[in-house]
């Protein structure tokens, strides 16, 4: 059968006689940049994910010498490759971005990750899984493959090539509920492949050496922004291999977390998605070109920042969303109860719709961030979408009614930031808040101008933890006895965010009891 040729690029520092030569501007280990440090403190060594169990798959730009990773370096040993594009020799840069994938070394963020199905690029996008320019669908995702890392860019050479294969990962996606990081060019111009996608995220450097802002005319997704989410690596390759890493984790703690384990609802791709981009940290330089002042004060229309996305990928932010469990939403705003600190929803939502969550804010906020995501349905044929579109706002509540607090309204409300993002071509929205007065709030998902079907969706949030002594089960300011009784009184499974489950894992066990010892 003939191949359509595809143009393949290797994102690359620097090439000096052969040889993969980079240079890192780390402001630290990369473990201390993406928040498992901060996740180690808060679980304790040896209870964080690490992405076991979680199969996934590297598609990489095939060189003179191979396209895979080098099975016998010592950060893989114990690990499984699957070639799916036959034999290879070693590639250095697959290496490169397996260590921080799935290594075990310094430069790794999810060592339990082993089993790996390794593609070349022109063999996943033509007849190995995305079968561009035949009249099937594309390839069932092999063995139980939960995510798809694409450090490569490339092009057929033609617009409606590259959109029939950007269409076809968005089908994939959306109907196998695999995750698919694409990294963004380092430099140039844009390239289409794969990080033009509706239902991927794209990834890109987080000091922004990259090309990102707005996708050009010509493509289904023209206007709508990349990349999605950055790492603290020198390329997009890497970045994008330490947010396939924490991605990674994230599924596993869908899977195995008490308050999430058995749901359906938790590895959909939409609150993967969604768990991952609320858990952005935004640095100071972050901006999504928000109204500052007069009526439109804290609305916006560009989602993220043009550069950086929702800011740098966090595991201990994201942990903290997927494993605060799932708080339905509503139609209405009467009887609504709070939702914790940390969570998320998915549901359906039907044309001229709106869903609500009650956010009750206990101590001031300095920084809320809230993400809405969704998928768009590619339609049968791969030659279009069926495009829906969402609206995310924060009101204010008192009790019985939705209070307005864009414009002058909300100047003694929130210092800095967006209540309202209403994007007309991404279907990424996001709120990013600072210093949310104590108060009552709900959060609105709102569906309009889009005709069809019922749509799936996933909202996350994260607002900062409670003040709270730590280890002060009954909150009278002390650590004591009756803590201690409370503690074994509620022994065992904990779900909703029970006081006595001191480390969040949602059993309250000799850790918990442990910690709460060293409070004492």
């Amino acid at each position: 059968m003939h191949k359509t040729p595809v143009t393949k690029h290797a994102k690359t520092c620097a090439i000096a006689i052969g040889t993969l030569t980079c240079t890192f501007a780390f402001a630290g280990p990369v473990q201390d940049n993406h928040g498992l440090t901060d996740l180690i403190d808060r679980l304790g060594a040896g209870n964080e994910p690490t992405g076991a169990g979680v199969e996934v798959a590297q598609v990489e730009a095939e060189t003179t010498n191979g396209y895979a990773p080098d099975p016998d370096d010592p950060e893989f040993a114990g690990k499984t490759f699957t070639l799916m594009n036959g034999t290879s020799g070693v590639s250095n840069h697959a290496t490169n971005v397996a260590k921080r994938m799935y290594g075990t070394g310094n430069s790794r963020i999810a060592p339990g990750t082993d089993s790996i199905y390794v593609y070349t690029a022109e063999g996943w996008a033509q007849s190995s899984f995305l079968n561009v320019g035949s009249g099937g669908n594309p390839a069932s995702p092999p063995g139980n493959v939960a995510l798809f890392n694409n450090s490569w860019i490339g092009s057929f050479g033609s617009v409606s090539l590259d959109s029939q294969a950007v269409r076809r990962a968005d089908w994939s996606i959306d109907a196998s509920n695999a995750m698919m990081l694409n990294g963004v060019a380092n430099s140039g111009e844009h390239s289409p492949l794969m990080s033009f996608g509706f239902n991927c995220v794209s990834v890109g450097t987080a000091v922004g050496d990259h090309i990102g802002g707005v996708i050009p005319a010509g493509y289904d997704t023209a206007g709508c922004q990349i990349p999605l989410i950055v790492a603290v690596q020198g390329t997009t390759s890497n970045a994008t291999g330490i947010v396939s890493g924490v991605t990674s984790m994230i599924i596993e703690t869908a899977e195995t977390h008490p308050n999430t384990t058995g749901n359906y609802f938790a590895t959909l791709s939409e609150t993967i998605k969604a768990a991952l981009l609320t858990g952005g940290k935004h640095e100071a330089a972050w901006s999504n070109n928000t109204e500052i002042s007069g009526p439109n004060r804290g609305r916006t229309i560009q989602p993220i920042d043009s550069m950086l996305g929702v800011g740098t990928v966090n595991i201990d932010n994201s942990w903290q969303v997927m494993s605060g469990g799932q708080h339905a939403s509503s139609t209405s705003i009467g009887g609504l109860i709070p939702a914790p600190h940390a969570g998320w929803d998915t549901g359906i939502i039907a044309n001229n719709q709106s869903k609500y969550i009650l956010l009750d804010v206990e101590t001031p906020a300095d920084e809320v961030s809230v993400v809405l995501t969704w998928n768009q349905t590619v339609n049968s044929g791969f030659g279009s979408y069926s495009l829906v579109d969402l609206d995310l706002q924060l009101w204010g509540f008192d009790g019985s009614s939705l209070v307005d607090i864009t414009g002058d309204a909300g100047l003694s409300v929130f210092s800095d930031g967006n209540v309202v993002s209403e994007s007309a071509v991404d279907n990424v929205e996001h709120l990013y808040i600072k210093n949310l007065a104590i108060g009552q709030y709900i959060l609105e998902v709102a569906r309009s101008n889009s005709s069809g079907s019922s749509k799936v969706f996933s909202v996350g949030w994260l607002l900062p933890e409670s003040d709270a002594v730590p280890g002060d089960v009954n909150g009278d300011g002390l650590i004591n006895v009756e803590d201690l009784l409370m503690m074994l009184a509620a022994w065992g499974p904990c779900s909703g965010g029970c006081p006595e489950d001191i480390n969040g894992d949602g059993v309250v066990d000799v850790s918990d009891l442990l910690q709460l010892l060293s409070y004492w």
